[in-house]
C-alpha cells in the first residue's frame, strides 16, 4: 500500500547538567620599586576576566586573570595610603561529564574570598577562592510524522508538541567615553588609589524591532592630593548612557530578558586648561547580555485508522527539557548597615557593594522559596584617624517566595539575584542605611516525555478479517468513550456514526446514550 509519511523536523533539548566547584588561587607581589615598604594592609580586592573558554570532552578550559588592587600604609606614616597593583593568572579547567563542543555552555565566576599574608616589607602573598558554576545544554534535531499522503481514507488525529526553549543568545558592548572634573573646592590629583563602578536607574525597553537600554555609570574615585600625600579625596561622577540592540520580534517569542554590567576600560589623569591634574579621561564598556525564550508548537499525528486497512504503527519516546515558567520580581529592601564609632561630619562613604549568595531553593504547594544571605560591604574614609580607609561587612539574610502553579520538586530551578541601584539612604553615628531593589529571576525547567508514531504501515484486510465486523451493533455509551475509539473499534467513520445518530460536530457522548453503529461496506 502506498503510504507516504510527511515528517517535520524539531529540536528538543536535553536537561542541563551542572556543576559548582571552587577554586583556589593565589600569588606572591612585590612591592614596586619607588614604593615605601608595607607594614600594614587597608584593602585588598579583586577582579575577575575571562579571555577564553575552550570545550573539549567532558570539561571546560578557561584562561584569563584575576586584576588585584592593593592599598597599603607604612610604619612611619600611618596617615599616608600607598597602592600598588598585580594580577593572578587563570589556566584551568572543570570536568563536567558528558559536555563536548558542540553544547552550549554557561560558565558563570565569582570571588568568593579574598585573603592576604605579608611575607616580608617587600612580598605580599594573596589568595582567591573562586565559585565557579558550569552548565551545558545539547540541543538534538530529531523528526515527528506531521502528515500522511495516500489515497485510502485515513482518518488521522493530531496532537501538539509544545517546546519553549532559548532562542537567542547574544552580547552586545557599548563603548562610553567621558571627561571626569574634579571641581574647584577640592585639590587636584596627585594619584588615584581605587575606583568604583556601579550602574544605577537601568532602564530596558522591548519594542517589535530591538532593546533599548539606558542609565546612570556611577563613579566613585579615591585618590591622593598633589602635594600631601596623606590627604585623601573622593569625588562622584555620573554618566549616562543609552544603547540599541536589534533583535525582531519573532511570531513564538514568548519571554525575553536583559541584563547590564558596566566594566571600567581604563582611566587616566590629563591636566585641565589650567595646567592642573583635574580631569580623568575615562572610558566604561556597558555590557548588555540579552537573550529570548521562543514558543514552538508542533502538530503531530499520534493515533490513526482507516476502514478496511489493517494499520501497524511503530512509537518512539522523546525525552526533552521544557521551560515550564519563567519568572521575575523587584523587591525594595532598605537595611541598616552597623559601623562602630562613624560620625557623618568626619567620614565619607566611598562604596557600598552586595553580593547575593543563594543556599536553598524549595519547592513546596505551587510555591518556589529561595532562600540565602546578602553580602554588604561599606568601604569608607575614616577621617577621624588620619584618612585611613576602612570596611564594613554586614550578613543579611534573605528569603522570597514567588508562586509557581503546577510544579514538583523533581523540577530544575536556576535562580538569579541581583542587588540594583543601591544608594545611601542616611548616615548617623553607627550605622549607615541603605536602599536597594533586590531582584529575583528564576527558570523553571521540567523534563517532559512525549510518544510520536514513527513509522505507519497501510494493508488490506481479509474478507475474513472483514466478516468479522458485525454489520449493525447497537452500542450503549460507557464512562470515557469518544467517537474516535468507537469508529476505530467497529471499523467505521466518525461521520458516518454521526450522520446514522444525527450527532452534531460539536456533541460530545454522554454514558448510556444508545449508538447505531454500521459498518462501513464500501472503502
Amino acid at each position: 500500500m502506498s503510504v507516504e509519511l510527511i515528517r517535520k523536523p524539531i529540536t528538543l533539548d536535553e536537561m542541563t547538567k551542572r556543576e559548582s566547584v571552587q577554586a583556589i588561587k593565589e600569588r606572591d607581589m612585590i612591592v614596586p620599586d619607588g614604593k615605601p615598604d608595607m607594614q600594614r594592609i587597608l584593602q585588598v580586592d579583586g577582579k575577575i576576566t575571562i579571555d577564553q573558554l575552550d570545550v573539549s570532552q567532558d570539561r571546560i578550559m578557561y584562561r584569563g586573570k584575576i586584576d588585584v588592587g592593593v592599598l597599603y600604609t607604612t610604619e612611619n606614616n600611618p596617615n599616608v595610603v600607598y597602592t600598588m597593583k598585580g594580577n593572578i593568572p587563570l589556566e584551568d579547567f572543570v570536568i563536567l561529564d558528558g559536555v563536548d563542543k558542540d553544547q552550549r555552555v554557561d560558565f558563570e565566576y565569582n570571588i568568593e574570598h579574598m585573603s592576604y599574608h605579608i611575607l616580608n616589607e617587600r612580598k605580599l602573598n594573596v589568595k582567591a577562592i573562586m565559585q565557579i558554576d558550569a552548565a551545558a545544554t545539547r540541543s538534538k534535531q530529531t523528526t515527528v510524522i506531521a502528515g500522511i499522503d495516500t489515497e485510502s481514507a485515513v482518518e488521522v488525529r493530531e496532537d501538539q508538541i509544545e517546546v519553549i526553549t532559548l532562542g537567542t543568545e547574544r552580547e552586545d558592548r557599548l563603548m562610553v567615553r567621558e571627561d571626569l572634573t574634579v571641581m574647584q573646592s577640592k585639590p587636584s590629583i596627585g594619584e588615584i588609589l581605587r575606583t568604583s563602578v556601579q550602574l544605577q536607574e537601568e532602564q530596558v525597553k522591548r519594542t517589535e524591532t530591538e532593546l533599548l537600554y539606558n542609565g546612570i555609570i556611577e563613579v566613585n574615585t579615591l585618590y591622593k592630593a598633589v602635594g600631601g600625600d596623606d590627604t585623601v579625596e573622593m569625588v562622584n561622577h555620573r554618566v549616562p548612557f543609552e544603547g540599541r540592540v536589534e533583535m525582531p520580534k519573532d511570531e513564538g517569542e514568548l519571554f525575553w530578558d536583559c541584563t547590564l554590567n558596566v566594566l571600567p576600560s581604563y582611566i587616566q589623569v590629563t591636566p585641565d586648561y589650567d595646567g592642573e591634574d583635574r580631569v580623568m579621561e575615562a572610558e566604561f564598556i556597558v555590557v548588555a547580555r540579552y537573550n529570548k525564550f521562543n514558543r514552538v508548537v508542533q502538530p503531530t499525528i499520534s493515533d490513526l485508522y482507516c476502514p478496511g486497512k489493517r494499520v501497524t504503527t511503530k512509537e518512539k519516546s522523546l525525552e526533552y527539557m521544557n521551560l515550564h515558567n519563567r519568572m521575575h520580581l523587584s523587591v525594595p529592601k532598605k537595611e541598616a548597615i552597623l559601623i562602630e564609632d562613624i560620625t557623618p561630619e568626619n567620614n565619607e562613604i566611598f562604596s557600598v557593594t552586595i553580593k547575593p549568595t543563594i543556599e536553598e531553593r524549595v519547592i513546596l504547594d505551587d510555591k518556589l522559596t529561595i532562600r540565602g544571605v546578602l553580602e554588604i560591604k561599606t568601604i569608607y574614609i575614616s577621617k577621624e584617624i588620619g584618612n585611613i580607609i576602612d570596611t564594613a561587612v554586614n550578613i543579611v539574610p534573605f528569603s522570597q517566595d514567588m508562586e509557581v502553579k503546577g510544579i514538583t520538586s523533581k523540577a530544575m530551578v536556576t535562580p538569579r539575584v541581583a542587588a540594583k541601584d543601591i544608594k545611601v539612604y542616611s548616615q548617623t553615628r553607627k550605622e549607615v542605611v541603605v536602599e536597594y531593589l533586590l531582584d529575583y529571576i528564576a527558570e523553571v525547567y521540567t523534563k517532559n516525555t512525549f510518544n510520536v508514531l514513527e513509522e505507519i504501515d497501510l494493508e488490506d484486510m481479509t474478507k475474513e478479517e472483514l466478516d468479522s465486523y458485525p454489520s449493525m451493533t447497537v452500542y450503549q455509551v460507557r464512562k470515557g468513550d469518544s467517537l474516535w475509539d468507537l469508529a476505530k473499534r467497529f471499523n467505521t467513520s466518525v461521520r458516518d456514526i454521526q450522520e446514522v445518530n444525527g450527532i452534531d460536530m460539536n456533541d460530545g457522548l454522554h454514558q448510556g446514550q444508545k449508538l447505531i453503529i454500521l459498518k462501513k461496506v464500501k472503502f
